[in-house]
């Protein structure tokens, strides 16, 4: 339907130009056509005038034939039965557009309420569906935690309140020194492994109640820069167990990539970290229980590969069973030579490597073989210019 430009239906200036008539005189006859907005031969007026005219031609004739003749009171009479009849007719039609327009105007104003409410209900579905995956996956987080809390917090914490009722009821004092040292020992490294189990939790439950993706407003950073900063905080450690760090920081810098500096260093400190525990150690630490008898040797490597930089953390450790590998990154999961070897553990590190890796659009994967060691990667893609 072709309108004038800024006019509607029903309105003033409004003009319908799929009526011929209306088109060819460039203005609305009647008052009425400013609500039609039919075709020419579809034109209700135009139907009374042909019926008009039908009526004449078929009145007209009777009268010639009954009378003999077409009398000026039979042409008055047929004009004035068609005047009357137009006259009703040119009302009855101004009412019936008239009606049919607000008609259409408010089955129109129908469809769009009924279409506003659907698009509210929908949005409010959305959100109701939105909360409810959000309390349950906070249930289910609630859930984890407990099963983390039932089994890998109560031994560190049973054995802190072991040592402290020593020390409250003075059993302590009447052991030999290098055994209140050992204790005591004992004591701070279970609190320590508690605060590592308790930052692991808080941080999966942060992945898991919100999404963390890297963006536009991400600041770029020299991915080897952080690397290095991470390695040199495990010199000690490596001192500690008598393993071999082995680290060759690049001579040049690699292509930037967006990253968050916090996250990026709990990624790879999670992979050292692992590589430590599961490498022969000349030094017998907790650790480590297992009996050695190879030299261990860790090493982390920086590449360029394509548009990705490539971080890898081998070790020359127990390795990990074939048919485990594809679950290993998945919360609370450990393999099972692992969780042998060293009992306890939150099974969440890996599964916030995956996370943090993800959240920087990168990959993360693992190269293994049992009892010979493993190589875990991630990729951060480079920024594009």
């Amino acid at each position: 339907m072709q309108t004038n430009a800024g006019t509607t239906v029903g309105g003033e200036k409004y003009l319908n130009y799929n009526c011929w008539l209306v088109k060819n005189l460039n203005y609305a006859p009647y008052r009425r056509c400013q609500y039609c907005k039919y075709r020419f031969r579809n034109c209700l007026f135009l139907q009374y005038q042909i019926v008009s005219v039908a009526l004449a031609v078929i009145i007209l004739p009777l009268f010639l034939l009954f009378e003999g003749k077409i009398s000026a009171l039979a042409i008055i009479s047929v004009f004035a039965s068609i005047t009357v009849f137009g006259y009703f007719f040119n009302k009855s039609t101004e009412k019936i557009i008239k009606a049919q327009f607000a008609q259409e105007q408010a089955s129109q104003k129908l469809k769009e309420l009924s279409d506003m409410l659907e698009v509210k209900v929908n949005e409010q579905t959305q959100d109701i569906i939105a909360k409810n995956a959000r309390l349950e996956k906070l249930l289910q987080v609630r859930s984890e935690f407990l099963d983390v809390a039932s089994h890998q917090l109560r031994t560190p914490v049973s054995m802190i309140r072991g040592v402290l009722s020593m020390i409250r009821d003075g059993d302590l004092e009447h052991l030999p020194r290098d055994k209140q040292a050992q204790f005591i020992e004992n004591a701070w490294q279970k609190g320590a492994k508690l605060d590592i189990i308790i930052n692991d939790i808080l941080a999966a439950s942060e992945f898991d109640t919100q999404t963390f993706m890297v963006d536009s407003k991400t600041p770029t950073i020299f991915l080897e820069d952080v690397v290095d900063q991470v390695v040199k905080g495990f010199q000690l450690e490596a001192e500690r167990r008598s393993i071999e760090l082995v680290w060759h920081p690049p001579k040049k810098h690699f292509p930037k990539v967006k990253g968050r500096v916090n996250f990026l260093e709990q990624a790879i400190s999670n992979l050292i970290s692992n590589a430590f525990k599961y490498t022969p150690s000349t030094n017998m630490v907790k650790e480590a229980r297992s009996r050695r008898d190879k030299k261990g040797v860790v090493g982390v490597t920086i590449n360029q590969v394509k548009n990705n930089i490539v971080v890898g953390v081998s070790d020359n450790g127990i390795g990990i069973p074939k048919e485990e590998i594809k679950k290993l990154f998945e919360k609370f999961v450990r393999a099972s030579n692992a969780t042998a070897m060293y009992t306890d553990g939150s099974g969440l590190g890996l599964f916030i490597v995956r996370e943090i890796v993800e959240g920087h659009h990168g990959n993360v994967w693992v190269e293994s073989e049992l009892n010979k060691g493993s190589t875990f990667f991630f990729s951060i893609p480079v920024v594009s210019n």
